[in-house]
């Protein structure tokens, strides 16, 4: 998993590609919201489940 974020990453700075850069830059914005939703909704949910 941190070796395909590094690749896209790099793939975001050196890529020759305007398309390649882009749609490594949403991927990795991608993953970000994906770790934030998860880092922010999982303990509000477990929060709830518990005080139930």
């Amino acid at each position: 998993m941190v070796r395909q974020l590094l690749k896209l990453l790099v793939e975001i700075d050196s890529s020759r590609f305007l398309t390649t850069r882009i749609g490594a830059a949403l991927s990795v914005l991608a993953l970000l919201a994906a770790f934030g939703a998860a880092g922010y909704w999982l303990p509000a949910a477990i929060s709830d489940y518990l005080q139930r």
